[in-house]
């Protein structure tokens, strides 16, 4: 996931919740993404950027969070079961089991995924993975939701490829040539995510609200490459007949407690929202040399462990007063990180340890310009809790159609990223760690106008400008070694712009349409990115283009049928810091195309699709063996079944 020009790889600057918990490898010292629940679990996805933001993290990027299904109330028992076969050997299962005995709701559901790939060879995968979710209600206004998820997958690496030149190195694999070519044939990736999250709720009032949340859990991430290949090289040497075996463990546990209260104030409705978060963590790294290309163990050369110990007191305030509403925001992080070395036997020993207590501030202001009679439908009472008239509510919902409201907002914020255990110490026989290394810090400004004027219209167009400094980075030196330090500032300048338009209701005058629905979709986001210090400046950072789109169009006719067409179109950018010939990223448009039948009351459904409908030949990640070329033209289909 990447933000306004931020690099996306493994989602390093966003923060990735489920459930409002981190589901990073380690928050701070690993902060990599390699999993994200199955889609078909997910309630919805809720997008907070800026100072709201503070609330989860001190990330630059923003979070996103994955809010997942909770268990159906009306019956004891539902039995849903997706099937989905495609291109390449592609095949998918989701089954789910959930019911409600009151007064305990379950939700289990078992998702496995498998593929050959595209690739000629090497680009397999295949993923088993399954949760449990119970929720107990202790009483009319309090209850525990306890949440297990199990995760094992593998997959090959099949290596990059590079660009045509003048001069190219011996054994290059070049994109134009074809873009299924694979350039390492050994190389293997598992990941095994075990967790556990207990939380329990507990409604004071309709305008007061607890919830705690206890949770942790073990990953392991383990990998195989073969030594001796370079950018986009097939491996040589006397190096390719080695490679290079890693395994990181990380255990995890942590705390977050929060409490939400509406009160009264000059007469309006304002709002606190706050609490405290403790999180812990422990790593152990360890890196072996193999000795045949395809080793799975081999001789130790570094071993060490890292520790995080984190503290925040995170908090916001929304002061409503009429029409306008404010929002100061903060959040107080307390972080220690430490890594102690056992074995290195290409740098002496390292034991380094990092503290910072870092005050973070951020404010938001709204002013609604056009509001009609309250565009809500009535506050509904949560899943999963007992009694006729329940005092525990969820947010109104905004109705598919009522009267306009047109809204202003701005917001300021600070934001930081930690250093990571990587970046203490050094791990390469030719990488040191500059001294003084600084965490990255962000100062981010938006604005904007947003609303529904029409029943069948919304939108919102905004702009936003924010810095990086002391952005984080690898430097070649002289003597040809690598040096980690603080390569230099950015600033990022860009226009947002996102719209719905439901066509047949526009036809019918503002009314819903007896023929369905039909929805125009699109947004934008263009950005001029730049380093203004350092050895990059004047370069545009990675992963930044000037603009990206998507748009498409979605008809739906009662919960019967559902036809999409899905477009994105993104304009060239570079995969590294550096502008390199290696790393541009040629400008593509992707188009998706899919379409859903359900029959007897939604009981059984097929689907059908294709991406990348125009077969286009692109490229939108460029790695540090070098360009990871995405799928062709593919098909799949599938059915569903529910009782």
């Amino acid at each position: 996931f990447g933000y306004r020009g931020l690099n996306s790889q493994r989602s390093e600057f966003t923060q990735v919740l489920k459930d409002g918990v981190s589901i990073k490898n380690e928050q701070f010292g690993f902060p990599e993404s390699h999993y994200t629940p199955i889609l078909d679990a997910v309630e919805r996805i809720e997008v907070i950027r800026t100072g709201a933001a503070l609330q989860f993290g001190s990330q630059p990027g923003g979070a996103i969070n994955f809010v997942m299904k909770m268990p159906r109330p009306d019956a004891l028992f539902h039995f849903t079961t997706r099937n989905v076969f495609g291109s390449y050997g592609y095949y998918r299962n989701y089954t789910a089991l959930e019911g409600t005995n009151d007064p305990v709701g379950f939700y289990l559901y078992y998702d496995h995924r498998q593929q050959d790939g595209f690739r000629e060879a090497n680009s397999d995968y295949d993923l088993n993975a399954g949760s449990g979710r119970f929720v107990y209600d202790v009483t009319d206004d309090s209850r525990f939701i306890l949440t297990l998820d199990l995760y094992d997958e593998e997959h090959g690496e099949p290596g990059g490829m590079r660009r045509r030149e003048e001069v190219n190195p011996p054994n290059s694999v070049f994109v134009e040539d074809g873009f299924t070519q694979s350039s390492r044939f050994f190389d293997r990736f598992r990941l095994e995510r075990d967790y556990a999250t207990l939380e329990y709720q507990k409604f004071f009032s309709q305008t007061t609200q607890l919830d705690i949340k206890a949770f942790g859990g073990y990953l392991t991430r383990w990998s195989k490459r073969q030594r001796g290949g370079g950018f986009g090289t097939l491996p040589s040497g006397p190096d390719a007949e080695t490679n290079s075996i890693q395994l990181r463990t990380d255990w995890t546990e942590g705390v977050d407690a929060r409490l939400r209260h509406d009160y009264n104030l000059l007469g309006d409705v304002s709002t606190f929202a706050g609490g405290v978060y403790f999180y812990h963590a422990l790593q152990d790294r360890r890196d072996e040399r193999g000795s045949t290309p395809d080793a799975e163990t081999g001789r130790l050369r570094n071993l060490n462990t890292g520790e995080t110990w984190d503290g925040a007191l995170f908090a916001e305030n929304r002061f409503k007063f009429g029409r306008l509403s404010i929002v100061p925001g903060m959040r107080l992080e307390f972080l220690n990180q430490s890594v102690d070395e056992e074995v290195n036997v290409s740098n002496p020993l390292h034991s380094q340890s990092d503290f910072n207590f870092v005050p973070l501030f951020g404010l938001g202001v709204g002013y609604v310009l056009v509001e009609g009679e309250p565009l809500t439908a009535p506050p509904v009472p949560v899943a999963g809790l007992k009694g006729p008239e329940p005092k525990k509510v969820v947010e109104p919902q905004i109705t598919a159609f009522g009267p306009p409201r047109v809204e202003l907002y701005g917001t300021v914020s600070q934001a930081y990223r930690p250093i990571t255990y990587g970046e203490l110490v050094p791990t390469g026989g030719s990488s040191v760690v500059n001294g003084d290394l600084k965490e990255g810090n962000a100062l981010q400004f938006e604005y904007g106008v947003r609303g529904k004027p029409l029943p069948y219209l919304n939108f919102d167009v905004g702009g936003f400008y924010f810095t990086f400094d002391d952005q984080i980075g690898e430097i070649i030196l002289p003597n040809g070694f690598t040096s980690t330090g603080n390569i230099g500032d950015a600033r990022y300048i860009g226009f947002e712009a996102a719209t719905e338009l439901d066509v047949l209701s526009l036809i019918s005058g503002g009314a819903p349409s007896p023929y369905g629905n039909l929805t125009l979709f699109g947004n934008v986001t263009l950005l001029d990115a730049e380093f203004t210090s350092g050895p990059n400046t004047g370069n545009v950072p990675a992963y930044a283009p000037d603009y990206q789109v998507k748009a498409g169009a979605i008809y739906r006719y009662k919960d019967t049928l559902k036809l999409a067409l899905l477009g994105t179109v993104v304009d060239d950018e570079f995969g590294d810091d550096g502008d390199s010939f290696e790393g541009f990223i040629p400008a593509y448009n992707v188009w998706d195309l899919t379409a859903e039948v359900k029959f007897w009351n939604g009981r059984v459904g097929v689907f059908a699709g294709i991406r990348n409908l125009f077969d286009e030949n692109y490229w939108g990640e460029v790695r540090e063996e070098g360009i990871m070329t995405a799928l062709p033209r593919n098909y799949y289909g599938g059915f569903e079944i529910f009782f």
